[in-house]
């Protein structure tokens, strides 16, 4: 501790030491049983910090006894009006009245502790002075709304740092400067038990996965089914050559033009002379061979003659040869 330091702390411990020999007689009184004098207000009230030389983070009860003549005053219109900020309340405040012949007493205790920056002492020790408490009570008898009111001041708390300052440039001496005290932290408490929270979770996990599981198995591409194969065509009527050609014959009448068309007469001409007839074979030569150009009416009559003469000759080869006596065979 540097020199500066040391003074500060002597007379912080002095001033500490003589506030607890002021209240240690009172204190003793009340625990014997005796109450203490009330005056002629028929009211007195006391505010206490246990402990009041602490860590930082420790837990500090501040209490406050108010006793009062009860033929004057209502005990149960005792209301204790308290500010700690920045320190916290910790759980409820805890509210107990004993009764002693005509005197009351109500003590209000709570649970504070700061674990803030704010109550983060600068050097190694920070003294607190806390709001006082305000008091009020409700005379008996008197019109509803009148209450008498006191102010009670809090001892002076002394906040120590965990925190000490030391050398570390000699690591022979240094030493880890945190220091802490566990003992006044309340246990630890849960909302929901870990375990059961586990389980819920495993089985909301599982939920989910069954859900993104049937969710995948519904939209999951199915393979189509294979069309029926297709009908296979059906053959196409063989045509001998004579009829190719008279095809090519009425198509290029149509559609080809001259040269096609002549080129179509002379393949006719050409088939019918294998065919057998000369005289078909040389007007469709002559049409060919022509100076103009065939018409549409002189190739198609031409078709159609060839065409009759074709069925002429099939339906000749279809019937049947009359044997020797005349029958048919």
């Amino acid at each position: 501790m540097s020199g500066r330091g040391a003074p500060r702390l002597g007379l912080i411990l002095l001033l500490l030491a003589l506030a607890a020999a002021t209240v240690a007689p009172g204190a003793a009184r009340a625990q014997e049983g005796d109450a203490p004098p009330l005056g002629e207000s028929g009211i007195r009230a006391d505010a206490r910090l246990l402990p009041r030389i602490v860590l930082f983070g420790d837990t500090v009860r501040a209490v406050v006894d108010v006793t009062v003549d009860s033929e004057r005053f209502d005990p149960e219109t005792v209301r204790v009006g308290v500010r700690f900020s920045p320190w916290e309340v910790i759980g409820a405040p805890e509210r107990v009245r004993r009764d002693a012949g005509r005197l009351a007493t109500v003590r209000t205790t709570y649970a504070i502790r700061c674990m803030k920056s704010p109550c983060v002492p600068a050097g190694s020790l920070a003294p607190l002075q806390l709001p006082p408490a305000r008091v009020t009570v409700s005379p008996i008898g008197e019109a509803e709304g009148k209450r008498e009111r006191l102010s009670v001041a809090w001892p002076l708390l002394a906040v120590n740092s965990r925190f000490a300052s030391v050398r570390f440039e000699d690591p022979r001496t240094a030493v880890t400067p945190w220091r802490a005290d566990v003992a006044s932290l309340p246990a630890v408490s849960y909302r929901v038990p870990p375990q059961a929270l586990a389980f819920v979770l495993l089985g909301v996990s599982l939920l989910l996965g069954g859900a993104g599981g049937a969710l995948a198995f519904v939209a999951w591409p199915r393979r189509a089914p294979a069309p029926p194969p297709e009908p296979e065509p059906e053959p196409l009527p063989s045509l001998t050559p004579l009829e190719q050609a008279l095809a090519l014959l009425e198509e290029s009448a149509r559609v080809d033009g001259a040269s096609e068309q002549r080129r179509a007469l002379e393949l006719v001409a050409e088939e019918l002379d294998e065919w057998g007839d000369a005289d078909l074979a040389q007007t469709a030569r002559v049409l060919a061979w022509s100076e103009g150009v065939p018409g549409v009416e002189q190739t198609n009559a031409l078709a159609a003659r060839v065409r009759a003469e074709l069925e002429q000759e099939l339906l000749a080869r279809a019937e049947p040869e009359p044997n020797g006596d005349g029958r048919a065979g």
